[in-house]
């Protein structure tokens, strides 16, 4: 095996949030995760919970990778919900994690673990992966979706959530400054050998790994910037989480993800304005979210038995 498994390390100090941009990481992720649960359910849980059932039918407990944890809110709560289930979660850093009081089953562990490298498990180890919100992370993602898939067992499943990282408006062309923002996040992530249209094509990097069945499950979802969606509880609710975290969101991208430079400088000076006008009451903006759920080829005398 290549690679390193090590265990997180309590960060040594908290992180300095700057004055223009007050919330917290570790809110602003637990926040996005809620708003995801809302805008995925109830197809997410019960596609998880039907192939986790399948898997412990045969007698055996299953094994699931949750990659890029943030807070590891989801990880623990899987872990809770299914006892049958050794959840694994890794990241790069801890700086967010936020240890679980109790796990009542002991069935999780974490650890650190660099996914732009060589994976530290065998082949067919997983029975699920799950993978949210690492387009930011992750330079060539289609490689990140190759080496996931050869650690996944066959028959198992491998779920892709991302949001695109540019905005529409249901009323229109997007304002300048959306568009200008737009405009200069695609180069500085084009820089960073990181594609900002990816999340559009998670089927294609799927299927390019000729190791998944063509037939697969997919969400694509427009979450709205602000409640103002009425006629659906999922999105009016969605949306007013999406509305409370934005400005932490642009200012997390500009902050942590990209360098120093001209795509940089554009940015930070056009970040209050485009978020004036993605919260806008007037505004009608929308995010779209995407979420692929694929299984693995596998004979079917092999059929979750390998």
């Amino acid at each position: 095996m290549t690679g390193t498994l090590t265990e997180p390390q309590p960060a040594a100090t908290a992180i300095a949030v700057p004055m223009a941009e007050p919330m917290s990481e570790s809110v602003r992720l637990n926040a996005l995760e809620d708003m995801h649960l809302v805008l995925l359910n109830p197809g997410h849980d019960h596609l998880i919970t039907a192939h986790l059932a399948r898997v412990h039918a045969t007698g055996r407990r299953s094994k699931v990778l949750d990659v890029g944890i943030g807070a590891g809110t989801w990880t623990i709560l899987l872990a809770r919900h299914h006892p049958f289930a050794d959840v694994v979660g890794i990241d790069i850093s801890w700086a967010e994690f936020q240890p679980p009081v109790k796990l009542p089953h002991g069935n999780v562990d974490f650890y650190t673990v660099d996914v732009t490298q060589p994976l530290p498990w065998p082949d067919n180890t997983f029975d699920l992966i799950h993978v949210k919100s690492m387009v930011m992370d992750i330079p060539h993602y289609p490689q990140l979706v190759q080496r996931l898939s050869g650690v996944l067992r066959p028959a198992g499943l491998l779920i892709l959530v991302e949001s695109e990282l540019s905005y529409v408006s249901a009323l229109g062309p997007p304002s300048d400054s959306v568009v200008v923002w737009s405009e200069a996040l695609r180069r500085a992530l084009a820089a960073k050998n990181t594609d900002a249209d990816i999340p559009r094509h998670l089927d294609s990097a799927i299927a390019d790994t000729g190791m998944f069945w063509p037939q697969f499950y997919f969400q694509e979802i427009g979450c709205p910037v602000g409640a103002y969606m009425t006629g659906s509880k999922a999105l009016q609710k969605a949306g007013a989480i999406q509305a409370t975290v934005i400005r932490a969101s642009l200012w997390r991208i500009v902050s942590s993800r990209l360098d120093d430079g001209p795509e940089r400088q554009k940015l930070e000076a056009t970040l209050d304005a485009c978020a004036n006008e993605l919260c806008s009451p007037t505004s009608r903006y929308l995010q779209r979210l995407f979420a692929v759920y694929a299984y693995k080829r596998s004979s079917w005398s092999d059929h979750l038995l390998q």
